[in-house]
């Protein structure tokens, strides 16, 4: 039995060394940092942005103009300094508590003591709540926008996340979005707004700002925004209370072009 025991040792090892490996691969694919590799070169993705006319448009002397391809390279730039926090996984829950989330919203008009509400709506969606919050509050202009404050028809309808809101007719398409999905309340509209940004977007496949703006899967298509800072200005606004209250940020997901040199 004790020579069995002898000769079996090699095999368990193995077994254990294995095992070890397999826990560690895991693991590396589950958390920290990681890249997305796009098909294409950024050059690629560059001109498909101009060629498919994405209406990619940008603020200059307070109005909105068209963008060009040099300010298009800008703002598509992947650099990990460049707003970090446009790659963090959005699918990443934030572990805070409502009175933290309405001290955020005080004073942000009509989003003001709705804590609770984007708290459930992480919970429910799998979609991170400081994202979410940072969203609506540039959506909505702090809560103080026509859409946010509800459109009247036979009810108030409410639109926080700018869905289905044209840039040329933004109030009366955004209006008819939200009468469309019934989002009477302003906890409809929270709640309702992030099913929709996680079953077509976060949680189906475009899981960062980065991915949702400019979608290096497919470039020029299925875009959320037509603002070409649109993702670095809601990370900015997140990286504002991810310091204020110390938080930790979630797992990054960073985008890679092709590279053919």
């Amino acid at each position: 039995m004790l020579n069995k025991d002898k000769d079996d040792l090699p095999l368990l090892l193995l077994s254990v060394i294995m095992g070890v490996f397999v826990i560690a691969f895991i693991v590396s694919e589950t958390t920290g940092n990681r890249n997305y590799q796009s098909e294409y070169t950024f050059d690629e993705a560059v001109s498909s942005h101009m060629e498919k006319n994405t209406q990619d448009v940008t603020i200059q002397n307070g109005e909105l103009t068209n963008a060009d391809e040099d300010q298009i390279r800008k703002y598509m730039t992947t650099d990990k300094d460049h707003y970090p926090l446009q790659h963090m996984d959005l699918r990443d829950k934030v572990d805070t508590d409502i009175e933290t989330l309405n001290e955020i919203l005080e004073g942000k008009g009509i989003l003001e003591n709705r804590g609770e509400t984007f708290l459930e709506a992480q919970n429910l969606h799998d979609i991170n709540v400081m994202y979410l919050i940072s969203h609506a509050q540039l959506e909505t202009g702090n809560g103080q926008s026509e859409l946010a404050q509800g459109i009247k028809t036979d009810e108030t309808y409410y639109n926080f996340f700018g869905i289905g809101a044209f840039d040329k007719q933004a109030v009366e398409s955004g209006a008819s979005y939200a009468e469309q999905e019934n989002w009477s309340s302003p906890e409809a509209a929270i709640l309702g707004g992030a099913k929709f940004i996680s079953d077509n977007y976060v949680n189906n496949y475009q899981n960062t700002l980065y991915k949702m703006r400019w979608n290096p899967e497919n470039p020029g298509h299925h875009q959320y925004a037509t603002d070409i800072r649109w993702p670095v200005i809601i990370a900015d606004i997140m990286s504002s209370y991810y310091n204020e209250y110390s938080l930790s940020t979630g797992n990054m997901e960073y985008t890679e072009y092709r590279n053919d040199k």
